[in-house]
């Protein structure tokens, strides 16, 4: 039977169709979110040139924004960078792909002290990947330091929390890392307390000692790179990065300022950005070889080179600069991991009586 000219086009179209599927076949597009400048320069396009896959980065702009999108479900991406704490929250929520470990290839390769750190992250633990971490701690411009106080100690929180010590640096400017959660860990852990505590009585004796330091607290913020190059600044408690970005941007300028980073003999935080898969990911796939991807450890090693943090691999470490390798305050010993205080999800309630008392002491009059 002869077919009409209708029937006879439509059946030539479908026929074109199954023949040619690469005319309408979808690019192949990872969907990333993460922090601006969070990988090397070349990471992504290196990505593509190998796999074929075209990578959107949209940048986050704060772990809020990152967890309502999650939690409202439907985000578009494929692959997430979130923090510790919010991974918790997410995978918690149903919000994380349980990760299928027999598609990950470097999981073995992660620090040891990192490994055991991340297991303590009841459940996210098997749907993230660690990527970068870090501690607080004490940066400081060693020379103006040392001529205010020969035998200042350096690697003890005394430098911070004792006023009378503090009150010697007020003039050369102190900073203090706007995150409540941390410094608060981080004060409660060095008077012998729980370092998540919301007990009335820890947050009063955590509120004493920050009311008491008050006075000397320049500013609060959590970037205190440009103020430590520009000499407003000689102390600050804050990320690790702080000082090899402030090493490298004075050193880029022709300077000659040491500055020098701590983790306190006290003990201190620790954070750790890790990779995650959206349960609701339209790529899992592409994720997977990202992931992979970025674990190897000559990648990894240019991550750590150009954000100036530490990467979760351990065979990187031959491949990072000598500045950050070396450094035993920025890649740990095994003792010093033991010193450190991993990330908790805290309960609402309890956020809020910390909250009010870093509101207390933020607030209070500094002269």
């Amino acid at each position: 039977m002869r077919l009409s000219n209708t029937l006879l086009s439509g059946a030539l179209g479908l026929a074109l169709s199954g023949a040619l599927p690469s005319l309408h076949a979808e690019e192949k597009t990872l969907r990333l979110y993460n922090w601006a400048d969070y990988f090397a320069e070349d990471t992504l396009s290196r990505f593509t040139a190998e796999t074929g896959i075209k990578v959107i980065y949209d940048v986050m702009d704060g772990s809020e924004t990152l967890e309502a999108k999650m939690l409202a479900g439907g985000s578009g991406y494929d692959l997430i960078f979130p923090g510790d704490t919010v991974a918790e929250r997410l995978m918690r929520a149903g919000s994380l792909l349980p990760l299928d470990r027999s598609k990950l290839t470097a999981l073995a390769d992660i620090e040891p002290g990192l490994q055991k750190l991340h297991g303590h992250y009841e459940h996210s633990s098997q749907a993230t990947v660690p990527y970068t971490w870090g501690t607080i701690g004490l940066t400081y411009n060693d020379e103006q330091i040392r001529q205010r106080l020969p035998n200042a100690p350096v690697n003890s929180l005394d430098m911070l929390f004792k006023p009378e010590l503090a009150s010697k640096f007020a003039d050369c400017g102190i900073s203090m890392i706007d995150s409540p959660d941390e410094v608060l860990a981080v004060v409660l852990n060095y008077l012998g307390r729980e370092p998540r505590s919301a007990r009335p009585e820890d947050l009063a004796a955590a509120s004493d000692l920050l009311l008491k330091l008050r006075p000397y607290i320049r500013k609060f913020q959590s970037q205190p790179v440009t103020d430590l190059v520009n000499g407003n600044l000689c102390l600050s408690l804050g990320y690790s990065g702080d000082m090899t970005q402030a090493q490298r941007t004075s050193d880029a300028a022709g300077k000659k300022t040491s500055f020098q980073y701590r983790i306190p003999r006290e003990g201190t935080t620790v954070w750790m950005d890790t990779m995650a898969i959206p349960v609701d990911a339209r790529h899992p796939e592409y994720a997977y070889a990202f992931i992979n991807f970025v674990m190897r450890p000559q990648n990894m090693a240019a991550i750590s080179n150009f954000t100036g943090y530490p990467t979760s691999n351990a065979k990187a470490r031959p491949g990072v600069d000598a500045s950050m390798r070396n450094n035993p305050d920025i890649y740990l010993d095994e003792a010093t991991y033991e010193r450190l205080i991993p990330g908790k999800d805290i309960p609402q309630a309890d956020m809020r009586a910390r909250m009010r008392t870093w509101t207390k002491f933020k607030t209070a009059t500094a002269n």
